[in-house]
């Protein structure tokens, strides 16, 4: 796939004209990744936003007690590090490769030149910030309720994902308990109870390093249920 077309494909410079995409060619850094690289630390200065064009990468943070949480999973074509850009602030979060990644790095004076000229990537950026709200919202909202809600809310977002991403079987996600555990700040304990009744409802099948989503509408409804908590 040729730069122009990588750019093409992110959700920042999708449908834009293309004196943009090509003004935006001239000025990007492409970089590749192995698994278990960190691309970015959290608390460092954010010079540059970076389009992921291939690969899936781990957003997580460290809290003020050491405890690490997993915020996201992002899979190409996706977009990390632009609220340091815009902020002119620090990383807050670290982002390390999952899979063999492949970014495009954009640092922030060209970004703000081609935000200038071409509004119609100013816009694609609101829409993309927009949309990240209103999944913090929605996660707040299950998070509330309770840790099927939990559970079910991330396991359904991490599904969408992987099935826009075009993965192969995009049901089976790649999750051990400590992984769900960093997901959702909850004990083993409390996790593994959970995740056992929601095998015994057919919801799901756990293996030690999966989970199958085998009804994929009932958890879609259960992520924002408050009917039944645990």
């Amino acid at each position: 796939m040729s730069r122009l077309d990588q750019l093409r494909a992110s959700p920042l410079f999708r449908n834009v004209p293309l004196d943009a995409l090509q003004e935006a060619e001239k000025v990007v850094t492409s970089r590749t990744y192995r698994a278990g690289d960190v691309i970015l630390e959290q608390d460092e200065p954010g010079e540059a936003l970076y389009l992921i064009v291939d690969g899936v990468v781990r957003v997580s943070r460290v809290s003020l007690g050491s405890r690490e949480r997993v915020l996201a999973d992002v899979y190409a074509p996706g977009l990390i590090g632009e609220t340091a850009v815009l902020s002119r602030g620090e990383r807050s979060a670290t982002v390390t490769a999952l899979s063999a990644t492949t970014i495009l790095m954009l640092y922030r004076d060209h970004f703000s030149r081609i935000l200038r000229r071409h509004p119609d990537v100013l816009w694609n950026l609101a829409t993309l910030l927009a949309d990240r709200i209103t999944q913090q919202n929605d996660e707040l909202i299950a998070f509330g309720l309770n840790t099927e809600a939990a559970l079910a809310h991330v396991f359904c977002g991490l599904y969408e994902q992987r099935r826009v991403a075009g993965t192969l079987q995009p049901e089976v996600l790649p999750l051990s308990t400590q992984d769900i555990m960093q997901r959702i700040s909850a004990s083993r304990e409390t996790v593994s109870r959970v995740l056992r009744k929601m095998d015994r409802q057919g919801l799901l099948r756990v293996t030690p390093s999966s989970v199958t989503l085998l009804d994929i509408t009932a958890l879609q409804r259960l992520g924002l249920d408050d009917t039944d908590s645990d």
